[in-house]
């Protein structure tokens, strides 16, 4: 099998408790919505999609066949939810039995309503400490993924983030996916042209790599620019332009290339500070 860059979507959605009715409704019907629409049109694109509780126990009330459409994609392989604090705590702030609940409650929600439990956890604002390592693996969770600058401050390299790699406390472990700045900004804001470019850019310089990009933008703070983005086609067009790179590139979930058998080595990694 030819070799291929793999490509990590995480794609993050949170609405806060005690948000107005209104906020949750315009930003369902101009963000949550289309977009899992638009990737329904597209099955070989494959992402991880976070939801917090809050906004699903909100579409659950009020937009249910939003759930039998992600079930859908869900069964088929196309969408992987990832786990979290129910509530979007930042864990380390909470004591370490709320911490395990939070996740617990999240991970037992998703797998009650669409069949499936997640094997990842978002970290609010990636807000990271090595024990949380401990915290995550005994909630079952066995991956999460983090700002590059975690890594960059704990001395690693730019060209030493593709891949993913393992963080251990009190003898337990998880893996750790490092996401790139770059990707970030680039995907949301930028042309479909130049997006493709620099992962052919990432492609040829390191041909079995694993760059990350999480999120298109926190959609709770940034509806306005996510709805222009929806409107003028640049998630169809991104979407499309993947598949037709497929010889070369695979959008794939996180649980599908962290916890598969990989090509390259997965390194232990050490304590990562929290930047400054």
């Amino acid at each position: 099998m030819p070799p291929k860059l793999h490509l990590v979507l995480l794609v993050h959605a949170h609405q806060p408790v005690g948000n107005f009715d209104h906020v949750f409704e315009q930003s369902y019907a101009r963000c949550y919505l289309p977009f899992v629409e638009v990737l329904a049109r597209h099955p070989d694109v494959r992402v991880g999609l976070h939801y917090t509780g809050p906004l699903l126990t909100w579409i659950e009330q009020h937009h249910p066949e939003y759930f039998e459409l992600l079930k859908s994609l869900v069964a088929k392989g196309q969408v992987e939810l990832a786990g979290g604090g129910f509530y979007e705590p930042i864990l380390i702030s909470i004591p370490a039995i709320d911490q395990h609940h939070q996740i617990v409650k999240l991970a037992d929600y998703v797998e009650e309503h669409f069949g499936k439990r997640p094997s990842g956890a978002w970290l609010a604002e990636r807000v990271w400490e090595p024990q949380l390592a401990s915290v995550l693996a005994e909630a079952n969770v066995r991956y999460t993924v983090l700002d590059d600058i975690h890594f960059l401050s704990a001395g690693f390299e730019e060209k030493e983030l593709f891949g993913d790699y393992i963080a251990e406390d009190k003898g337990q472990t998880i893996r750790i996916i490092p996401g790139q700045k770059s990707l970030r900004y680039l995907i949301p804001w930028d042309t479909v042209e130049k997006v493709i470019a620099n992962l052919r850019e990432t492609f040829e310089a390191h041909p079995m790599a694993s760059p990350h990009g999480r999120r298109h933008g926190k959609i709770r703070r940034m509806a306005r620019h996510f709805r222009a983005l929806l409107s003028r086609g640049l998630a169809r067009h991104l979407f499309a332009a993947f598949e037709q790179n497929s010889d070369w590139l695979d959008v794939c979930t996180p649980a599908n290339i962290c916890l598969r058998t990989s090509r390259w080595a997965v390194r232990t990694c050490p304590p990562l500070p929290i930047p400054r």
